[in-house]
C-alpha cells in the first residue's frame, strides 16, 4: 500500500493508492461512528427477530438467524479491531461483504412482506460508499442490488410471498434512491476534489503550496520512522520585488510559473511546491553533494537561456539541508537550509544577478 511517494505531486496525503485502486482514508472519528451505526443495526435486527415466533422457513429459524447475527457481531468486531490499526482495501471490502451478505439473511427471513429489514442494504451502501470514494461505492451498490436480488428471490420462491403492488412500490422507490444516491456522490467527490485540490495547490504555478508541503513532509517524516534520510532544497527569486516594480504583476507571475516549472523539473523525483511569494521548496530522496550541484547547475543553465531568450531578468539563489544529520522535520531543514542560502549568498558579490550554489560540501556541520 502506497499513501504517498517521493514523485506525488497531485494528492501526497489522505488519499491512498492500493494497487490500481485508491480510496479515501477515513480519520479515526469516522471509523468509530461507522462501526458503532454497525452495532446500533445489529442490535435493532437483534431485537427485532427475538420478537418474533418464527420466521420463513426458507434457510434458518429464528434461533439460527440470531446465531448468524452473533457471528456477525463477532467478526465486526474483528474488522473493527483492524479498522483502528490500518485502514486497506482487503479490510475495507471484507467488511462491506460481511455487512450485505447478514443483511440478504435478514432480508429473506422478515416475516413482513414489505420487509423493513431491506431498509438495511440503504445504510450499508451510504455508510461505506460515502467514506471510501467512488469505486467502493459502485462496488458496494452493486453488492446491494445483487443481495435485494438474491433476498427477494429466495423470498418468492422458498419462502411463499407473492409479488404485490406494495412489493414493486418498495423496489423501485429503493433503486431509485440508491441510484440518486451514487450521482448525487458522484458529484460530492467531484467538488471535494477540488475544494482538496485548492487547499494543497498553488494556483498560479501548479505546484503545492505550503499546507500542501506540510502535508507531504508529514508522510515523509512519519513519527515512526525519525531516521528517514532526505534532503531538503530552498530557493528564493533574487530581487524579484524590482521586477514587479519595473514590469507589472503579470510579467512577475510569468517569471514565477516559469521558475516553478523549471526548478520542479530539475529537481526529478522530488515533490515541489510554493512556499510563498517567490520561495520554493523540494523534498527529494537523499542526495549527496555532487547530485545536489547538478541540480542546481540544471537549474542555472535553464534559468540563464530563460532569461536571456525572454530579456528578463531572472535569478535564484539556492539552499540545501540533509535530514536526518540537520533536523527531523520540514520546518528545521527548511531554516538551516535557508540559513544557508543567505549566508553564502551574503559571500557573493553578484548574487542578485547570478544563481549561487550552497552545499553541505562549502558549508560547515550545522550544530
Amino acid at each position: 500500500m502506497q499513501t504517498s511517494n517521493w514523485t506525488d505531486r497531485r494528492h501526497p496525503c489522505r488519499w491512498v493508492t492500493e494497487g490500481e485502486d485508491g480510496f479515501w482514508v477515513p480519520q479515526r472519528s469516522e471509523i468509530l461512528t461507522q462501526f458503532f451505526t454497525r452495532y446500533l443495526f445489529f442490535s435493532l435486527a437483534v431485537i427485532y427477530f427475538s420478537t418474533l415466533d418464527a420466521v420463513p422457513p426458507v434457510f434458518f429459524t429464528v434461533e439460527q438467524l440470531l446465531i448468524a447475527l452473533g457471528v456477525y457481531f463477532v467478526i465486526n468486531s474483528w474488522f473493527f479491531r483492524l479498522a483502528l490499526q490500518d485502514v486497506t482495501l482487503l479490510k475495507i471490502r471484507s467488511a462491506m461483504a460481511a455487512d450485505l451478505l447478514i443483511v440478504t439473511l435478514c432480508v429473506i427471513h422478515d416475516p413482513n412482506p414489505i420487509p423493513p429489514s431491506a431498509l438495511a442494504f440503504l445504510m450499508v451502501l451510504l455508510g461505506n460508499g460515502m467514506r471510501y470514494g467512488m469505486r467502493l461505492f459502485a462496488e458496494v451498490l452493486g453488492g446491494a442490488f445483487l443481495g435485494m436480488a438474491v433476498a427477494f428471490a429466495f423470498r418468492y420462491r422458498l419462502g411463499g410471498f407473492s409479488i404485490g403492488a406494495g412489493d414493486v412500490f418498495f423496489g423501485v422507490f429503493w433503486v431509485t434512491l440508491a441510484v440518486y444516491a451514487y450521482i448525487l456522490m458522484g458529484h460530492i467527490e467531484g467538488q471535494r476534489r477540488q475544494l482538496d485540490y485548492r487547499s494543497r495547490f498553488d494556483s498560479l504555478t501548479g505546484l503545492l503550496n505550503r499546507h500542501g508541503l506540510l502535508a507531504a513532509s508529514e508522510q515523509v517524516f512519519d513519527r515512526a520512522d525519525r531516521g528517514v534520510p532526505a534532503t531538503v532544497l530552498f530557493a528564493d527569486l533574487n530581487q524579484f520585488k524590482a521586477i514587479n516594480d519595473r514590469y507589472g504583476h503579470g510579467v512577475g507571475d510569468r517569471v514565477l510559473a516559469e521558475f516553478a516549472q523549471i526548478f520542479s523539473e530539475s529537481a526529478e523525483m522530488g515533490v515541489c511546491g510554493r512556499w510563498g511569494g517567490d520561495e520554493f521548496v523540494a523534498l527529494l530522496p537523499e542526495r549527496d553533494a555532487a547530485a545536489v550541484r547538478q541540480i542546481f547547475a540544471r537549474i542555472e543553465a535553464r534559468v540563464a537561456a530563460w532569461s536571456q531568450g525572454n530579456g528578463l531578468p531572472m535569478a535564484a539563489s539556492l539552499g540545501v539541508a540533509h535530514a536526518p544529520r540537520d533536523g527531523h522535520d520540514l520546518m528545521t531543514l527548511l531554516s538551516i537550509a535557508d540559513i544557508r542560502l543567505y549566508h553564502s549568498k551574503s559571500q557573493q558579490p553578484d548574487a542578485a544577478d547570478a544563481t549561487v550554489y550552497r552545499t553541505l560540501a562549502h558549508e560547515p556541520e550545522a550544530s
